[in-house]
This record gives C-alpha cells, structure tokens and sequence, in this order.
C-alpha cells in the first residue's frame, strides 16, 4: 500500500511538473514577435502536452487512480498565463530548467514503475525531452548571442 503511495505521488510530481514546463514554453510563446520563434515554443508545449495526455492514458490503462483532486486542484496561478513584465530570455530559461526538473522526475519515476510497457514509453519520453533539450540550449545560446551583437553593434 505504501509503495502505490509513494508511485501515485510520484505520477503527480511527475505531471504537474510536466505541466509547468508546457505552460512555461507558451509563455515564452506569447512574448516573442517572430513567427518561427512563436512556433517553436508551442511545438515545444505540444510536445509536453503529449506527454502529460500520455502519461494520463497510460494510467487508466493501469487501473492507477490519481483521485478527482488531481485534476480539480490545477495550480490556478500557472494556469493562468498573465504577461509579466520580464524579458523572454528569462521565461525561456525558466522553461528549460523546469525541462531538466521534468526529466529528473520521469526518471524517478522510470525507477519506481514495475511495468515493462510504461517504462518503455517513460524511456521515450526521456529522450525526447533530453533532445529537446539540448535543440533549447543551442537556441538559447543563439538568440543570446545574437541580442549580444546588436548591444555591441
């Protein structure tokens, strides 16, 4: 019993942290200007939401109850996606630190899981989000130094 606790927390971690770090890349969405930048980050959503709708799936095929209070209690204030004033660089930086929070959890969670099927989706979540990752961090590296450059210039 305590064991399906502790995985059941862990589902949880695992989702609204996958969640935050959706709601992070359409906030970074919603402060650029530029088309491709723009659809960039929502694919970078999308991607995050597939994976939060798959985890979900997969524990209905489970028979894995996370009980009406997970999916009544949402964080309002990050539901909500209010433009704050701060630069895009530091909503994006956000998101790419709750990226490497996301995989910390799929991967405690990888080592919590005892079926086969779902560990082998978690393991493909893991690598689509280190891909991802990695694709982020040269983005970042890029539009860096290029507000760098025309500082300079």
């Amino acid at each position: 019993m305590s064991h399906n606790k502790e995985l059941i927390e862990l589902y949880h971690m695992t989702l609204n942290q996958c969640r935050s770090s959706k709601l992070a890349y359409l906030k970074s969405a919603e402060k650029e200007h530029l088309p491709e930048y723009k659809r960039f980050f929502n694919l970078q959503a999308t991607i995050r939401n597939r994976i939060y709708n798959d985890i979900i799936t997969n524990l209905h095929g489970a028979d894995i109850d996370l009980g009406t209070s997970f999916y009544q209690n949402h964080n309002r204030e990050e539901i909500m996606i209010a433009t704050l004033l701060s630069e895009k660089q530091n909503a994006f930086s956000k998101s790419i630190e709750l990226d490497e929070a996301l995989i910390e959890h799929v991967s405690r969670l990888l080592n919590a899981i005892q079926n086969i099927e779902i560990e082998d989706l978690l393991l493909k979540f893991i690598d689509k989000l280190k891909n991802s990752l990695n694709t982020n961090r040269m983005y970042e590296q890029h539009t860096y130094n290029l507000d760098r450059e025309k500082k300079v210039s």
